[in-house]
């Protein structure tokens, strides 16, 4: 070991690597520590919004959406299957709700199409010309039952990607109810 720290070599590696550690100890980031650790995390979890309002507004359109939901269950659910679109693409329309769901929201899901191409061009994407039309169907379902679906709030699909594809495409096409 004497005989390995006598080598001239050895010794320019091993200073070298202990100017490489100094180097990015210094230069690593540091961590922000809060000593007292109470202000900074309180204000970290508190709501930041700085319109109060808008946290009335849609706790009102959630109670408002509740109480329609709870005065047209009987009327649910409505079921569509092989319902053919102009896309060759044939859909399954499901509108229900589950007994666990939130007392403001029903389900509008439709089946039998693509939702992993987020891209809202119908002339590119086949699925989404499919999706607009069974969904303005799904409208046209409660309608006919005198279902103001204005009055709801609609959960798309269990799964996220499908969820943002098609929130994506009804802000794309404009659908809103």
């Amino acid at each position: 070991m004497n005989n390995l720290l006598q080598n001239k070599s050895v010794k320019i590696a091993l200073g070298i690597g202990i100017f490489i550690l100094i180097f990015v100890i210094i230069l690593s980031p540091k961590k922000n520590v809060n000593p007292a650790g109470s202000a900074q995390q309180i204000d970290s979890q508190a709501p930041k919004t700085e319109r109060p309002e808008l946290i009335d507004l849609a706790a009102n359109k959630r109670q408002q959406a509740a109480a329609y939901v709870s005065s047209i269950k009987d009327k649910l659910p409505i079921y569509l299957e092989s319902f053919p679109t102009s896309a060759d693409i044939t859909t399954t329309i499901n509108l229900y709700r589950l007994s666990d769901d939130p007392s403001e929201v029903v389900r509008l899901e439709i089946y039998g199409l693509s939702y992993i191409n987020i891209d809202s061009d119908e002339t590119k994407n086949p699925n989404v010309t499919a999706y607009k039309e069974s969904y303005l169907k799904a409208i046209e379902l409660l309608e006919s039952k005198n279902i103001d679906p204005k009055k709801l709030i609609f959960i798309y699909g269990d799964i996220e990607y499908v969820r943002k594809t098609t929130e994506a495409w009804i802000d794309a096409l404009k659908l809103h109810p």
